[in-house]
């Protein structure tokens, strides 16, 4: 059973915005660039190893969770959280491609591309045995006395394990469905109340990490940013508003909302409040009454009725 389903990373979708508002020769660009392509291929690699999860028929029933924080010593995510009868499972999902070596003292992974490139990586091994840690520890907390166990996965068929370690179990993808059905023979510890319990405390308390605003998270000058309204279509940041709706001088196209994209890509970028100063510098406008009416239709919490009221974004786990 999902319980919490497959999510693309909410940062991916900013890092691109902030992409798109950098000037390419901006020192911090290519940095902004290869973080976008690092968290996607992650996503990617865990929503491979989901549909391999979803596709299994056990004879157990198992609760699957996509990306979890929660705390316990201090803030822990979890790519992946299996809770079945025998116990809880975590899935460290690794994406990385080429020859890898697991390298100890200190504890890293040495990974080798077909064209040479050499790259390190902090340990996944160690990283999970860090987590099942404080997994337990969270269980404990909260009365679940139940066991931690865990797995490293490479997604990719492109993964090969030149030099393994004994720190935790190590899969490929393929291995995946043979590691499950195995942990049946274990003695049975949570009735399907008590799996429910650890449902509602988990979702209760997981707290989703934001790197929000991305400008203070990558230490770039909010004033080295393009300002205006981004087009919906060739993506060209600069329309005009005319009347009644916002117009693109490149390709022409008219939208009457385009300004929400705007009003978002602010408040991920800049900070987590936007005022009607804010807005107008921001989107380039001249009327204190127009900007007040964007803010009003933006689907913001308002902080105040005086002339410094702000708008607020809504919690990303609001619906």
């Amino acid at each position: 059973m999902i319980i919490k389903k497959f999510s693309k990373s909410v940062h991916i979708e900013g890092m691109e915005l902030l992409l798109r508002r950098l000037h390419v020769d901006h020192p911090l660009y290519e940095k902004v660039r290869k973080d976008i392509h690092a968290a996607s291929a992650g996503d990617f690699g865990e929503e491979i190893i989901l549909k391999e999860i979803e596709q299994l028929r056990l004879p157990y029933d198992i609760h699957i969770y996509h990306k979890l924080l929660l705390r316990s010593e201090s803030a822990f995510e979890l790519d992946i959280l299996l809770i079945t009868p025998f116990g809880a499972i975590i899935l460290e999902v690794k994406n990385i491609v080429g020859e890898l070596a697991f390298q100890e003292n200190p504890s890293q992974i040495i990974q080798r591309k077909e064209n040479g490139e050499i790259n390190k990586y902090p340990c996944p091994a160690t990283q999970l045995n860090d987590y099942k840690y404080q997994l337990f520890q969270f269980f404990n907390d909260h009365n679940i006395p139940i066991p931690v166990d865990g797995a490293v996965i490479f997604a990719s068929r492109k993964s090969f394990v030149s030099t393994s370690t004994n720190k935790a179990k190590i899969l490929y993808k393929n291995e995946i469905r043979p590691y499950l059905r195995k942990i049946q023979i274990q003695k049975q510890l949570l009735t399907a109340e008590e799996m429910e319990r650890i449902r509602r405390i988990i979702l209760r308390k997981n707290d989703p990490f934001t790197y929000f605003p991305l400008t203070k998270h990558f230490s770039i000058n909010p004033n080295e940013l393009i300002k205006g309204v981004e087009c919906p279509k060739c993506k060209f940041i600069g329309m005009k508003k005319i009347k009644h709706t916002w117009e693109c001088p490149k390709c022409k196209r008219k939208d009457q909302t385009a300004y929400r994209g705007a009003i978002a890509t602010y408040l991920l970028l800049y900070k987590d409040s936007i005022t009607n100063k804010e807005c107008r510098d921001f989107l380039k406008l001249n009327n204190r009454h127009e900007a007040n009416r964007i803010l009003t239709n933006s689907d913001l919490i308002k902080v105040g009725n005086t002339r410094s009221a702000f708008y607020r974004m809504k919690p990303f786990n609001q619906s």
